[in-house]
């Protein structure tokens, strides 16, 4: 109903169907406002809210998010350059732009802030500027809590630098300020909530209240959800919306653990620990729910998958621009993707 009062096309104000009418609520009348709406984290609402001049308007969030999303590529271009060829690079950015679910990256959802804050944070500290990562892996933290996995990349790189001799002494303070306080993004929310709401832990307790199944306690371990799949794989008509939607779940989750097992051992360690905690991160609330788009946070791994797949590079950046595009419409039309 919000979204329909903007005077723009179905097909773009589509673009923020969701998560991205929370978001809008949460730009224009605030978290008090809005019932459960401190699932959300808050540096995208203030970065929406800072370039729209505190108005929220749709449109012009809609533009800084897609803005934001090609500094992104930009970034993570030399962030790949750094380890493998220009053509490598180049065909990680087209895989992950190409990527079926890469429409959120340019719907008013916080993903393109988050891939910007993350990968401008580990191509930083790759260059050994060490407090700046900090402050970009502070950002992505008060973005989305998937941020927290920066600080176990941070840590490996770090030891890595020292056993090549690569950092020195004197960049100890820093090393050691940037790590600190890259979770304070999280626990600045946690004061906010704490104070505001009485429970600082509310962006995790509001999860089970948006109706995909989710739970925060106790932790559901990944094979039980994978039980749980596959007892609704066999159980649900074939020829429904909702079967469509476990299916993909399903396979998008089965491709990204997939791609995780094939190349261990063949990425830095830091990376596949990062790209591991974001795959594990939201199976932990019981439910695949979300995991197509969920998966675009395992970036890092894409390099591998551009060498790995070089002989039928083209037929894999069409199947993703078919899928893409049927996924696309079926969200903008108000279905639910992830």
């Amino acid at each position: 109903m919000l979204l329909s009062t903007i005077n723009l096309p179905s097909w773009i104000w589509g673009f923020g169907n969701f998560d991205g009418v929370h978001y809008l609520r949460i730009v224009t009348m605030g978290y008090e406002s809005s019932q459960y709406s401190q699932a959300f984290f808050p540096m995208y609402p203030i970065f929406i809210k800072l370039v729209t001049l505190q108005s929220g308007n749709f449109l012009t969030g809609l533009i800084f998010t897609n803005i934001i999303f090609l500094l992104s590529l930009i970034v993570f271009y030399k962030l790949i350059e750094i380890d493998f060829s220009k053509k490598i690079a180049l065909y990680s950015v087209v895989l992950l732009a190409a990527f079926p679910t890469s429409f959120y990256f340019g719907s008013l959802y916080s993903e393109s802030l988050f891939l910007f804050f993350s990968v401008s944070a580990i191509y930083l500290l790759r260059k050994k500027n060490f407090l700046i990562a900090g402050l970009y892996a502070l950002l992505a933290c008060s973005t989305r809590i998937i941020g927290l996995w920066l600080i176990p990349l941070f840590l490996i790189e770090i030891y890595l630098g020292f056993k090549k001799k690569d950092i020195i002494s004197r960049d100890l303070f820093k090393i050691a300020v940037s790590i600190l306080i890259i979770p304070s993004g999280l626990l600045l929310y946690m004061f906010y909530l704490g104070y505001n709401f009485h429970d600082p832990l509310l962006f995790l307790n509001s999860q089970a209240s948006f109706g995909a199944e989710r739970s925060n306690l106790p932790i559901i371990f990944t094979p039980q959800v994978f039980f749980r799949y596959i007892k609704m794989l066999l159980s649900v008509p074939v020829n429904t919306l909702l079967f469509m939607n476990i299916f993909l779940e399903f396979i998008f989750t089965i491709f990204s653990l997939l791609l995780l097992i094939i190349i261990f051992r063949k990425v830095r360690f830091s990376y596949w620990v990062f790209s591991l905690g974001c795959w594990l991160t939201p199976t932990l609330t019981g439910t695949f729910s979300s995991m197509p788009r969920y998966i675009l946070m395992m970036f890092l791994l894409l390099p591998f998958l551009a060498k790995i797949s070089k002989k039928y590079f083209l037929l894999l950046i069409i199947l993703f621009i078919i899928l893409g595009i049927l996924l696309t419409a079926l969200f903008t039309r108000g279905y639910w993707v992830a």
